[in-house]
């Protein structure tokens, strides 16, 4: 049996196209390139097929075993993926907007490098070459993808994945903002310091940072610890070292908001970091909570 009828992007699916792919498959045949659209394909078995750089627009997979099956490359538009096996599947680079992956098994999938849909990747394209129009296009499309990789990720509870698709909806969603908006802003600076509240590796050094950086302003500005000063223009108090590890313990009094009250500021400079810092500080530690939480549940 011969697949080159299926290579035709003229071919129409009729009731004999399932048997006839899973015998081209069970031939050994690779199946990269077929058109199946509208295909009733429901229940196929396709083990480990390749089905790269296919196309698929609406075809009927549901409830099929597609274990380590390659669709990287494939238009998946509007395909019905309801229950079906796509263990270990190869994603890379695939349309899948509007896919139904309803129950649709999701365990070790490869989505791509840093989980970007096809469809980010043309918006950042047409961003390349001064297209605003396509990639406002283009990045809505893909943020529809992830919510909805989303929705059904999260029904497995398979939360790496999840955490991962939910910083590429966030990307796509801030970059559809004009570029020096004020929300644009806010939301890079979120990604920078927090990564959306999903890394927290960038919520560590934001806390190193923010606890560093107020220290040394309180160290510019002086506080009153006891009876003598404590800052940057008074070292003969207590000398560089133990100044600034006191600065830095003040910092850490404030960033977490315990106020012990033995170093206290001394001018309106002092209070707006203190303000800052202990404001700051509340909001990034609930982040921080939340995010081991998340990691921890996952395990």
């Amino acid at each position: 049996m011969s697949k080159d009828k299926f290579l035709n992007s003229d071919y129409k699916a009729d009731e004999n196209t399932k048997q006839e792919i899973e015998a081209l498959y069970k031939e050994g045949v690779s199946l990269s390139g077929v058109q199946l659209k509208f295909a009733n394909m429901r229940n196929a078995n396709l083990v480990n097929a390749d089905l790269s750089n296919t196309d698929l627009t609406r075809a009927d997979f549901s409830g099929a075993s597609l274990y380590g099956v390659n669709l990287e490359g494939s238009n998946l538009f509007k395909a019905n993926f309801e229950g079906a096996n796509l263990k270990a599947a190869n994603l890379r680079n695939c349309n899948l907007l509007g896919v139904d992956f309803a129950g649709a098994k999701f365990n070790n999938i490869d989505w791509g490098d840093d989980y970007k849909v096809i469809n980010e990747i043309d918006a950042e394209k047409a961003t390349s070459i001064g297209d605003k129009q396509t990639a406002i296009e283009k990045y809505k499309e893909a943020e529809d993808v992830y919510r909805n990789l989303k929705i059904n990720l999260q029904a497995q509870t398979l939360g790496e994945d999840v955490g991962q698709v939910f910083l590429r909806e966030m990307t796509t969603k801030r970059k559809q903002l004009p570029l020096f908006s004020p929300l644009r802003i806010a939301s890079k600076i979120a990604y920078l310091t927090t990564g959306y509240g999903e890394k927290i590796g960038n919520i560590f050094y934001t806390v190193n940072a923010v606890i560093i950086a107020c220290a040394i302003l309180f160290g510019v500005a002086g506080v009153q610890y006891g009876d003598l000063k404590l800052g940057f223009q008074y070292i003969d108090n207590f000398g560089l070292l133990e100044t600034f590890g006191n600065l830095i313990y003040f910092s850490v009094v404030v960033f977490s908001t315990v106020g012990f009250g033995e170093i206290v500021p001394i001018n309106l400079l002092g209070k707006f970091i203190m303000i800052f810092e202990g404001m700051s500080g509340g909001i990034i530690l609930s982040i921080f909570i939340i995010a081991v939480y998340k990691q921890l549940m996952d395990r």
